[in-house]
């Protein structure tokens, strides 16, 4: 999830720059492209703002982890995209 978010902010990052650079090299009248620059801060704004709200989810998640009464389900590593859902036994958390 994070990566995700880290990567569309770096790409919009790089489309403001892109835009600038663009402006630099043409005759594009200060209106028109205040507009997408508009859009462009909004969109990095929404995403730094989604990346808060994970990290808050994330914290509360560990919180409940910690009081929970369940026993534990491996869904994979952090980067690892196939979750298995499997529980944890004795046998498996010792391995």
């Amino acid at each position: 999830m994070f990566k995700s978010v880290d990567t569309a902010l770096f790409d919009v990052a790089r489309l403001a720059a892109t835009i600038m650079e663009a402006n630099a090299a043409s005759s594009v009248l200060p209106a028109r492209l205040q507009g997408a620059l508009d859009s462009t801060a909004a969109s990095f704004s929404k995403l730094v703002e989604s990346r808060k709200d994970m990290v808050q989810m994330h914290r509360k998640l560990a919180v409940i982890k910690g009081e929970s009464q369940q026993r534990e389900t491996d869904w994979g590593c952090l980067g690892d995209d196939r979750p298995s859902g499997v529980l944890k036994t004795v046998e498996i958390a010792h391995a």
